[in-house]
């Protein structure tokens, strides 16, 4: 969390942590970011200076944790308390600590109108500037973004149809989830498309415990992602390029679908290996992984051109809060501007390699309107020979998916 607070993401933050402590502490660490600015809030109230260094974040992660409003608590009441206080021997500098986390932690539990003297909904873990934003935009939906954005996401699974080969292998790898008592429903549409192979699991599991994980019988992919393949309809042979493509989910999702020839752009070398491991666990052909910057074709560009393109672009993320909670403390709100520069200098790259009569389609996961619908439509006016084509566009989160945008052009 202080990493964090000092601009690291969270990912790179965790990656010190010891593989049977990790999932307990992201889930610490999530809760914590959460609830940040509430937490905040309650330690201004009751502690009079702000505590140095550990004893903070040690605060800060304690009070999250405290029983949500009509929620049932995380960990018991005393548990907590007693292992916040225990937390302070791990560091010799906090010995002092003790009786502060203690007596803040014990005053909190006592306040039965803790919610309504610090209200948690007047407190969301969002900068002044992203709220004013959304708030614009989406006057009459913004709190329910706000609040999707706070949920703890679905775990969705997108079959691999190219591994389970017919109705028949779907229905016995739908018997095998039920054989394992792990409960799930079928998602048929995300904003009017239909999906082809969503499922989302009732209970949040390890990947580790989903029936043929490991073999490529299913990815771990938000409804709202699946939309990409579904959109944009390729027939056998035909060339497609997917920029920005790690960690590699749409780019396996296309080439289970489709008989293609795939292209998986990445700049990031490290980041590409994901690519590779996703395409080797499910079994995939087609598939070539270049690494390139999607601005920059002319080092990586081999001269034949493209019959389709997918423009993942980089974004604010704003739409994936809830999976990535450090977001709303690593952005600044002249970020957004940045990426939008770089979002078109990207798709005017990209556009000269598209065949007369090819596609792009342009994807973000934000909720920002400057880095969707407002893209959409300086494309059309800044490339005379652009069409835009039936895509949902913007994609609000919810409950079944991550907020998403999409819009597809026809060269």
């Amino acid at each position: 969390m202080e990493e964090v607070q000092n601009g690291t993401s969270l990912t790179l933050a965790l990656q010190g942590t010891s593989p049977d402590l990790r999932p307990a502490v992201q889930s610490i660490a999530f809760q914590a970011l959460r609830r940040g600015f509430w937490a905040q809030e309650v330690l201004n109230q009751y502690v009079q200076k702000t505590p140095p260094g550990l004893t903070l974040y040690l605060l800060w992660a304690a009070i999250a944790l405290l029983p949500e409003k009509n929620s049932e608590p995380m960990y018991a009441t005393h548990t907590l308390v007693n292992e916040a206080v225990n937390a302070t021997s791990l560091d010799s500098n906090l010995g002092f600590a003790r009786g502060l986390i203690n007596a803040v932690l014990r005053r909190a539990l006592r306040n039965e109108k803790l919610y309504q003297e610090i209200p948690e909904e007047q407190h969301p873990s969002y900068p002044e500037w992203w709220t004013r934003k959304l708030k614009y935009a989406y006057p009459e939906q913004y709190l329910n973004i706000l609040a999707a954005s706070k949920e703890k996401p679905p775990l969705t699974l997108r079959l691999n149809h190219r591994f389970l080969k017919d109705e028949a292998g779907v229905k016995k790898y739908l018997d095998d989830l039920s054989k394992a008592d792990i409960e799930y429903q079928l998602i048929d549409k995300v904003g009017g498309q239909k999906l082809s192979g969503a499922i989302e699991l009732k209970n949040p599991i390890p990947v580790a415990k989903i029936p043929g994980f490991f073999d490529g019988a299913c990815s771990v992919q938000d409804a709202g992602a699946q939309v990409a393949a579904e959109l944009l309809k390729l027939a056998p042979g035909q060339r497609v390029l997917d920029a920005c493509a790690a960690p590699g989910g749409k780019a396996a999702h296309f080439l289970e679908k489709y008989d293609i020839h795939l292209d998986a752009l990445e700049i990031d070398a490290s980041r590409a290996k994901r690519i590779e491991e996703n395409f080797g666990r499910l079994k995939l052909n087609g598939g070539h992984i270049i690494i390139g910057d999607a601005s920059t074709p002319k080092a990586w560009f081999g001269g034949e051109l493209y019959d389709a393109i997918i423009a993942d672009v980089p974004c604010s993320a704003s739409g994936i809060v809830r999976r990535h909670p450090d977001i709303t403390y690593l952005r600044q709100e002249g970020d957004i501007k940045n990426l939008q520069v770089a979002q078109r200098k990207i798709l005017t790259a990209l556009w000269s390699l598209l065949k007369p009569g090819g596609k792009l389609l342009y994807v973000t996961c934000s909720v920002f309107p400057d880095e969707g619908e407002l893209q959409a439509k300086w494309w059309l006016n800044a490339m005379p020979d652009a069409v835009r084509l039936k895509a949902p566009g913007q994609l609000l989160p919810s409950k079944q998916h991550d907020g998403f945008f999409y819009a597809l052009f026809e060269k």
